[in-house]
């Protein structure tokens, strides 16, 4: 090998193990709060895992649900756990890893926990139930009729940020995910036309959505709906798309028509 090729290898080694100290640095605190977590539920101290817990959890989830939740998980087992994937934006922590129980075995494991006054706490927690490998807890798939709630809610919501002329508070609605990649002043912008035209489709309210595709998660863990609303003189189509943040489905993308 070359020594300019061997220069270039360590100089690329160098950053990754810079970029690597950054990300342990950066995700420590989180870290160190999930780890207590879980080591107070492997100590069967699941009362006060429960209340070093996020508010949104305990506001979510009773003491005795969240108890039979780690219990079915087989967390109750824990001896240690290796994360392999460790994120934090803003506010919010994103960590996935592996759960070694005391009899030697391995529990995947995902946890999101948040920053409440200054202290990293879990909001989320998913792992297959003990017994299973392969189920999504804490993704519901909606019934049909929650499925057109689903479609109404939104809608209104959406119309009710082309009358304000500002989707300021529809922007504050939808998935986090998607907040990251859109404003509300692009939002406002793919939908001028809605709001220089001042349309209104609020009477969808009295009519029942027609589904033309069934509704289903797709391979990326999207839900999509796709149907319209046949409203006289009008009829209103739309293709919504969903991502499941504990405890519900948010908005992650939107389409919206009016046919006259």
């Amino acid at each position: 090998m070359k020594k300019g090729c061997l220069i270039a290898l360590g100089a690329t080694l160098a950053l990754i193990a810079i970029i690597l100290v950054f990300v342990f640095w950066l995700t420590r605190d989180a870290v160190a709060s999930a780890d207590n977590f879980l080591a107070l539920i492997g100590q069967n101290k699941i009362e006060a895992a429960y209340q070093n817990s996020s508010a949104t959890l305990r506001a979510q989830q009773a003491q005795e649900s969240f108890a039979q939740s780690v219990q079915g998980l087989g967390l109750t087992d824990y001896a240690s756990v290796f994360w392999s994937n460790r994120e934090v934006k803003n506010d919010r922590a994103h960590l996935e890893g592996s759960v070694t129980t005391r009899a030697g075995g391995k529990i995947p494991l995902t946890l999101e926990l948040v920053k409440e006054s200054g202290v990293w706490k879990v909001i989320y927690l998913s792992a297959p139930r003990a017994g299973v490998t392969a189920e999504q807890p804490g993704k519901p798939m909606p019934t049909d009729r929650q499925s057109k709630v689903l479609v109404l809610q939104t809608l209104l919501a959406f119309n009710q940020a082309v009358a304000e002329k500002s989707f300021t508070r529809f922007h504050a609605q939808i998935s986090r995910t998607w907040q990251e990649q859109i404003s509300s002043e692009k939002l406002q912008e793919i939908f001028a036309d809605f709001v220089d035209k001042k349309i209104d489709i609020s009477s969808i309210k009295e009519v029942e959505p027609i589904l033309t595709e069934p509704p289903q998660i797709d391979s990326n863990g999207i839900f999509i709906l796709e149907g319209y609303y046949p409203r006289h003189p009008a009829k209103v189509r739309f293709r919504l798309k969903y991502l499941y943040e504990h405890p519900a489905w948010k908005l992650f993308g939107i389409q919206v028509n009016v046919e006259k």
